[in-house]
């Protein structure tokens, strides 16, 4: 689902992320390569405080990494640095302020609201579409473990580009549906894949000499897809021992095989990554039977 969050991030950033632009280490944390030109991925998955957010401009700005330009490329990075970093700072400021001056209201709704507001205030320059989504995530639902920062942007791939100018209550609407969808996509997604890990623990238990075809399993299910390069070095194997069980994979349809020749063809478990959610979903806003204006005056003789 980090791969999922991050590659739905990069299409509202209107960047395609190919496979090969994320990299998977040994824990298993996500990140990219250094050519990709995402926004603000530095923050994707990094904690912040809450207090950073609303109280101290320089320490959004290092979370971002907005004063960071990549030695590979830096007129790639130019346009979001031209602002002076004390210009800069003093419209971070004027946001924080403005988010102080928003009535109460719920994590969530407020994660929208603040996002709505770093959207028209613009800061940085460049990127803050992103910015602001990175920003509500980790108000909302970032502040639980169940997303790495582009939870709230999966279900936002479904609203087309109306979250983007949308305020108040379409807004509060938009981003809590999003947040559903988001939500559900990582609940399918945990489904598909135990689904597919009980087909192969069956299958595995009837195998008379398993070796490491366990390992080479695990290992591609953690990863959108995998060579056999790549399932050498992580497990010990030489090359010819790392296509032997990847072919045999294949073969018993634990694995599909994707393009590529020789050793750079590339292997994915026959698990799709669910899309979000598209039904309808109960206005959270409607009245509710329950309240005073919804409920239903029944003749005397029946109360």
């Amino acid at each position: 689902m980090a791969l999922a969050e991050r590659a739905a991030l990069g299409a509202l950033d209107s960047l395609d992320l190919p496979d090969d632009a994320l990299t998977i280490d040994a824990r298993g944390r996500v990140a990219t390569t250094p050519y990709d030109l995402t926004h603000w991925k530095q923050a994707i998955g990094q904690p912040i405080t809450l207090a950073a957010i609303t109280e101290d401009p320089a320490a959004l700005c290092a979370w971002f990494g907005a004063d960071q330009s990549p030695s590979f490329d830096p007129d790639a990075w130019a346009a979001p640095l031209a602002r002076d970093p004390g210009v800069r700072l003093a419209a971070i400021a004027r946001w924080q302020q403005a988010c102080r001056e928003l009535s109460p209201a719920p994590p969530l709704l407020h994660a929208a609201r603040i996002a709505g507001l770093w959207r028209q205030h613009a800061p940085l320059g460049k990127g803050d579409r992103i910015a602001s989504l990175l920003i509500g995530d980790r108000w909302g639902a970032g502040r639980w473990a169940g997303s790495q920062g582009g939870l709230t942007a999966l279900g936002l791939q479904q609203a087309g580009a109306s979250w983007k100018i949308a305020r108040d209550a379409e807004l509060d609407r938009l981003w809590l549906d999003a947040v559903r969808a988001g939500a559900e996509a990582h609940l399918e997604m945990e489904t598909r894949l135990r689904s597919y890990a009980q087909r192969v623990a069956l299958h595995l238990a009837g195998r008379r000499r398993l070796g490491r075809l366990k390992d080479v399993l695990r290992f591609a299910m953690a990863r959108p897809s995998v060579t056999s390069g790549q399932v050498a070095r992580s497990l010990g194997l030489t090359s010819a021992g790392a296509i032997k069980l990847l072919t045999i994979a294949v073969t018993e349809g634990l694995l599909l095989e994707q393009s590529g020749q020789a050793s750079f063809r590339r292997y994915a478990i026959p698990v799709t990554p669910p899309a979000p959610g598209r039904r309808r979903a109960p206005d959270p806003f409607a009245t509710d039977f329950w309240t005073e204006a919804g409920e239903i005056d029944t003749p005397s003789e029946h109360r």
